[in-house]
């Protein structure tokens, strides 16, 4: 079978020979597509869905499942956790922004939040920025972030520990009201509102809070570069002293720890910015959870607390 084009004959080889050659062009062409073309437009299209991530911890540091606390989150650290795993697990998060307006809390909430933000910066640029207070337990929190900047007329610091503990037997006495506590051991009811603390109570306490500040006092020596042990008198630092003493790495705006995190991400200019929310409650939870914690609540005698300034006792019907 031959064929005739602009009056030359073509044949079979000859055919085959030019589809040969037609394949090799296409697949030489193919490879500088996909070293030279390919890279740069990919490139684009993922730079322009990389974001960052801004969470908001805000107000007390509690566990919102637990109803047994002094403290009124406004989001229980459960919410904080959920957000900052869901920044982890997202591909297009590159880096997050914690800001931090919170005195802290209890020192689980306080801890179980500390584990989530190291977690976070083990994969991903984290960045905290100090709005307002980010003191005691939620300084802890922020402490595995790979900067830590506070605005100009921020607090942070005031490390440390310290227990709360409410006793009744003044008032009880007055009233005329005696309380019968039958124990199996002599310290199973340390703490208890209803009698005099004794001495064998006082070093109990003192025990638990020696022991969960050590755990405290390590984390700030693992994460920051302490240049005074007064940081571990428990008082709280205006910006410029927290910056001098190594609480913090600079002192700057919310835009500028914004850019920050853009820079150590290796982010272009205009990354867009993504604030991340608290899942919000199952219909079941509204129906049965959040109404029942809302109207009743039992306050502790005692608790244990990574917080400055200290908490108010209020009642709410």
């Amino acid at each position: 079978m031959e064929f005739t084009i602009g009056g030359v004959k073509i044949g079979k080889k000859e055919l085959m020979i030019i589809a040969v050659v037609f394949i090799v062009l296409f697949i030489a062409l193919a490879s500088i597509a996909a070293v030279f073309v390919l890279p740069k437009f990919f490139k684009g299209s993922l730079e322009s869905i990389n974001q960052i991530a801004l969470i908001k911890i805000e107000g007390p540091l509690a566990f919102r499942s637990s109803g047994y606390s002094i403290l009124g989150p406004l989001l229980g650290v459960e919410d904080y956790i959920e957000m900052i795993d869901r920044a982890r697990r997202d591909p297009t998060i590159k880096a997050v922004v914690l800001y931090v307006n919170s005195p802290g809390g209890s020192v689980a909430a306080s801890e179980a939040l500390y584990f989530a933000v190291e977690k976070l910066a083990r994969e991903k640029v984290v960045v905290a920025y100090v709005a307002d207070y980010g003191t005691s337990g939620a300084y802890m929190a922020i402490l595995p972030a790979h900067r830590i900047i506070a605005s100009n007329s921020s607090i942070t610091g005031a490390i440390g520990v310290y227990a709360l503990v409410v006793n009744y037997k003044g008032l009880l006495d007055k009233l005329g009201v005696e309380v019968y506590t039958f124990k199996s051991g002599r310290l199973k009811d340390v703490g208890s509102p209803f009698r005099e603390m004794r001495e064998e109570d006082v070093k109990v306490y003192e025990e638990m809070v020696t022991d969960f500040f050590e755990i405290f006092k390590t984390r700030v020596l693992k994460h920051r570069n302490i240049k005074s042990e007064e940081v571990f008198s428990g008082r709280p630092y205006t910006a410029g002293r927290a910056l001098k003493i190594g609480l913090i790495d600079d002192i700057g705006t919310f835009e500028e720890a914004m850019e920050e995190a853009r820079k150590l991400a290796g982010l272009p200019e205009k990354t867009p910015i993504r604030e991340l929310k608290p899942a919000k409650p199952r219909l079941l939870e509204l129906l049965f959870g959040l109404s029942a914690t809302r109207n009743f609540k039992v306050l502790p005698s005692q608790e244990i607390l990574a917080i400055w300034p200290p908490p108010t006792l209020t009642l709410k019907p």
